[in-house]
């Protein structure tokens, strides 16, 4: 019997180690916690259909919206650890969403597994082009001269811009009004026509409003001035040494998943990555390519949510 229970277990182990070494032998599932057709789900798509190519298996794509990407992200968590699920994050699932929704049935760390950076996207600091400053440094004192008369626009509450523009009062030490909208082109449009002061918007997209003179641009906030904008400076440069920030685009999947499986998913998704189509997609969406595996990602994906915890966790700051 002892003998019997001996070689069951040893075949048991053989056939996992099989089906690692063979990984993956059936189709995989990329979810994207936002619907079809957006930014996210087309960098996404480009992704895995490199790395379809590369593994020998279709990925099939799962649009699971709602709950600013709770949804998608309690779907990863709850399914099974064996690398045939992936997740495609942003900086707003990944490191805002674990602030905001503390009661979930999963961990936010625990349960996940990062795989791969791919791409960031830079942001800028735009103004009303009669707003009567010229720098940020100029902004921050027009704004403390007039306490809580100056706004800034977001794309809504527990966005990224919404954030952007919190840690930026947070760190100027000024009071400014946020002023939600359902999406980023309301609000530039307000911003245009002078009712809002100003945003914290994505770069592209924006170039033509900038350089026509319908906005100005005060600040990126890339740790460096960014190629489409060479003249325009950093937040850093401008005065906020602690203001670094961009949003950006990963690949996850379910922790416990084995050793070569993981290794083969982050050698095929850094490859998809920087294969030269996926580089010139991505650009051509005004994406920076910035690839990172395992190691380097998981590092990085921790430092965001402990930057953006003083931001979300502020008791002045309303979410709801």
């Amino acid at each position: 019997m002892l003998r019997f229970a001996a070689l069951l277990l040893l075949g048991t182990a053989g056939s996992l180690a099989y089906g690692q070494a063979n990984f993956p032998s059936r189709p995989l599932r990329l979810i994207i916690p936002y619907p079809a057709g957006g930014p996210t789900d087309v960098v996404g798509r480009v992704v895995a259909a490199k790395m379809s190519e590369a593994l020998g298996q279709t990925i099939v794509i799962d649009n699971r919206g709602g709950a600013s990407g709770l949804i998608g992200t309690a779907e990863l968590a709850h399914s099974n650890p064996d690398g045939y699920t992936l997740l495609f994050h942003i900086v707003t699932t990944a490191a805002i969403n674990p602030h905001i929704y503390r009661k979930v049935q999963f961990d936010w760390i625990k349960d996940f597994q990062a795989l791969a950076r791919i791409a960031i996207v830079p942001n800028v600091l735009l103004i009303n082009k009669d707003v009567p400053t010229k720098n940020v440094k100029e902004l921050i004192a027009l704004a403390k001269a007039s306490p809580g008369k100056l706004s800034y626009a977001s794309s809504g509450n527990a966005s990224l811009l919404h954030l952007s523009g919190a840690l930026f009062a947070q760190q100027a030490g000024i009071d400014i009004l946020h002023v939600p909208y359902k999406g980023a082109a309301p609000a530039l449009q307000d911003i245009i026509a002078g009712n809002v002061t100003m945003i914290f918007a994505n770069v592209p997209g924006l170039l033509g409003i900038i350089k026509s003179g319908q906005m100005r641009a005060l600040a990126v906030t890339t740790g460096e001035r960014i190629p489409s904008l060479p003249d325009v400076p950093t937040m850093v440069e401008s005065g906020l040494p602690k203001f670094q920030n961009a949003s950006w685009f990963s690949l996850f999947t379910r922790a416990g998943v084995p050793a070569p499986v993981l290794t083969k998913l982050e050698t095929e998704a850094l490859r998809a990555i920087n294969n030269p189509d996926t580089v010139a997609r991505l650009k051509e969406m005004g994406a920076v390519p910035a690839p990172m595996g395992v190691a380097e990602f998981t590092r990085f994906w921790k430092a965001e949510i402990e930057y953006w915890r003083p931001v979300v966790l502020n008791p002045a700051i309303k979410l709801e």
